[in-house]
């Protein structure tokens, strides 16, 4: 008997507000990581309200597709549960962004932002 066991995958919208990665030196792997504002729930931390800047780890493939140039974007990624050991040699499941979705609203505004304004007709000069 044959099957095959899905990836557990999961989509997740974060309204980023920076990207970073480091090289490990005694490895060579590029660690990346993602980080943006996320509500606080009610209840989670006292009386605390509003928002928390959260980190996530990420395929350093994912950090090409997130364009911060024009400030903090909303994205949404694919991510999956993965084994992950920290620094102190600790493993825990952990979320990973492993690609940027592109929907399908995002695709046509994309080649409309780089056009310039209109700029008035001769007739509404008049």
């Amino acid at each position: 008997m044959s099957f095959a066991i899905p990836a557990a995958t999961s989509i997740t919208s974060l309204f980023v507000t920076k990207t970073d990665y480091y090289t490990k030196k005694d490895t060579g792997e590029v660690m990346a990581t993602v980080q943006a504002l996320s509500p606080i729930p009610a209840g989670a931390q006292g009386n605390a309200k509003g928002y928390e800047v959260t980190e996530y780890r990420a395929d350093a493939s994912v950090l090409d597709q997130v364009d911060l140039t024009q400030g903090p974007v909303s994205v949404k990624f694919e991510s999956q549960i993965r084994p992950v050991t920290d620094r102190f040699g600790r493993t825990t499941n952990t979320q990973v962004l492993t690609k940027v979705i592109v929907d399908q609203q995002q695709r046509q505004a994309a080649p409309q932002g780089g056009k310039p304004a209109s700029q008035p007709s001769d007739a509404a000069k008049a």
